[in-house]
């Protein structure tokens, strides 16, 4: 078995011919995400390799340091190879798509917390209990402010 020593340009990502600002500034995008996805491949390799290496010495922290490490890399390495694609009206209706469901949402804990603080508060009625009459008339004004900002979040908007 015999190894082949190539030159350091053999491995180097080629760069577009420039014609325009915008081949420049897309070549050198291509190029950095290249490099900072090998970079984290190094990264996960190297968290791997503390994994396997800690997994022997049977030391947990260790162990979840590594594979952290190992985590961060395949997300470093994911996050710049992915390529996002949106048009204005999609980024638009996804955004729109995304509160609807996050508004649903708050309105619900806005409502379990006006639940909440109605029982809170009529048991301590019942109690004679000041401390709780408070808390719980506190904790309905809370829900009752979270239901009225997720139904006004259009004007946020």
């Amino acid at each position: 078995m015999h190894f082949i020593i190539q030159p350091v340009s053999a491995i180097l990502p080629t760069l577009p011919p420039v014609t325009t600002p915008s081949d420049l500034m897309h070549g050198a995008i291509e190029f950095f995400s290249t490099w900072i996805a090998r970079i984290g491949g190094i990264v996960a390799l190297i968290g791997m390799i503390k994994f396997a290496l800690s997994v022997k010495n049977e030391d947990s922290r260790e162990s979840l340091a590594a594979i952290l490490t190992a985590i961060s890399g395949f997300i470093i390495m994911e996050y710049v190879t992915t390529i996002f694609t949106f048009s204005t009206g999609t980024a638009e209706s996804e955004f729109q798509s995304l509160m609807l469901f996050a508004m649903r949402w708050i309105r619900r804990v806005g409502s379990l917390a006006l639940l909440l603080g109605s029982i809170t508060f009529g048991l301590s009625v019942k109690d004679h209990n000041a401390v709780n009459k408070i808390t719980g008339m506190k904790t309905i004004a809370a829900g009752g402010i979270v239901i009225a900002t997720s139904a006004i979040w259009r004007l946020f908007f």
